[in-house]
């Protein structure tokens, strides 16, 4: 579930982010200091969520490793011996 929000192409943090970005653009191209200063403030709010993106995703990969840890790499089965 980590690994699906923290996807770059398909994942809800994504177009967030992309919306964002997006609202950031339009209202740069608007005239006004006070246009200027919101679309900043929308940048760096897309990239606090790219950031958060990132460590969703390491996380992800860690608790993929921690769980290929836990998992025995082989079932082991009692050897039966024929006599």
């Amino acid at each position: 579930m980590l690994a699906q929000l923290a996807d770059e192409q398909t994942g809800p943090l994504a177009t967030v982010r992309g919306l964002v970005e997006q609202a950031a653009y339009r209202i740069a191209s608007q005239s006004g200091a006070a246009g200027v200063d919101t679309a900043h403030r929308l940048e760096l709010i897309a990239r606090r969520l790219h950031t958060i993106q990132q460590d969703l995703d390491t996380t992800a990969a860690h608790l993929v490793q921690l769980r290929a840890a836990a998992t025995p790499s082989a079932v082991q089965r009692p050897i039966h011996r024929v006599l």
